[in-house]
């Protein structure tokens, strides 16, 4: 018997992955994700404390649903917190094949023992930026709601994009480790009627916090199916889900290349040469003041 739940593009359930769905006679375009792994390498990289644990958590997730229809291999999606509260902000890029890096300005809050991810996030801006092989990227910014990253993406989705949704993201901490973390994202789609919308808030109202499920073992197909009780509802792809910094010692040195030539010959002087280092993961890359040097010899050609 085949498996109701079999998802094209997914082999092992137990991995991060993305699944999509439609449901409710095409109208409803339905996302949802395990990032678990995804985030407890993130925190490898960043130590951070709980609630900026939780809130990255939340903004890498939903900046990958966000990036669902990203299809050339060269597109990629930029989503920038600008905080008032004590994390500062988060930047998170994505790739069309559900990679993320993503880094918080403020990795550990102190006195922050337990979540409080609206507490550390406050006021601020949301924006979103697409990069799809135009002439110009794209994207639109949004005041934060709530700071709590799910309804802030719910506001922008409406707000910008004029789609309405529901967007629900968790991160379950538990003995100061993230045990799950995930998220889903429910888009109405052209030709809905009210019925719908009236069917979605019903289906939203009281439903339990996504991790939740994750804890209680399922996965993320088995949660839309719960979450849209349509039995109609396709599964429609699904993808591997991960953090991948694609940093590099050329990388950097584009960078400093940017630099003017009076900062390059400074760089340059020092003879112990200087240390760059990538903000999403945490490489190091040393150059030598003769590397300085060469980059000068190329900017002056």
């Amino acid at each position: 018997m085949a498996d109701p739940y079999s998802v094209p593009g997914i082999t092992d359930i137990n991995k991060d992955h993305f699944v999509k769905a439609s449901a409710l006679r095409g109208f409803v375009k339905a996302c949802a994700i395990r990032s678990t792994d995804l985030c407890r390498q993130a925190q490898e990289y960043h130590n951070m404390t709980p609630s900026v644990m939780c809130a990255l958590g939340r903004f890498m997730t939903g900046s990958l649903l966000l990036s669902e229809n990203m299809k050339n291999p060269t597109d990629t999606q930029t989503t920038i917190i600008k905080a008032e509260g004590p994390i500062g902000g988060m930047t998170c890029v994505c790739d069309s094949s559900f990679n993320c890096r993503a880094y918080p300005v403020v990795s550990r809050i102190e006195g922050d023992e337990s979540v409080n991810v609206k507490g550390a996030v406050a006021g601020g801006t949301l924006s979103v930026i697409r990069d799809i092989g135009l002439r110009e990227p794209y994207g639109g910014q949004v005041e934060l709601k709530t700071g709590g990253i799910g309804e802030d993406f719910t506001y922008y989705l409406m707000a910008s994009e004029q789609t309405p949704s529901i967007v629900a993201l968790g991160v379950l901490i538990e003995k100061g480790k993230i045990k799950h973390a995930g998220g889903m994202m429910v888009q109405l789609m052209p030709g809905y009627d009210e019925k719908d919308v009236d069917y979605l808030e019903k289906r939203a109202s009281g439903f339990p916090d996504y991790t939740y499920f994750l804890d209680e073992g399922f996965s993320p197909a088995q949660i839309l199916d719960l979450f849209l009780g349509d039995p109609d509802m396709k599964y429609i792809e699904g993808a591997p889900v991960s953090f991948r910094c694609n940093c590099s010692k050329e990388k950097m040195s584009a960078g400093l290349a940017t630099l003017g030539k009076a900062d390059l010959e400074e760089l340059a002087s020092d003879e112990k040469g200087i240390d760059t280092e990538c903000r999403f993961c945490n490489s190091k890359y040393h150059f030598e003041p003769a590397d300085i040097r060469a980059l000068l010899k190329e900017n002056q050609a």
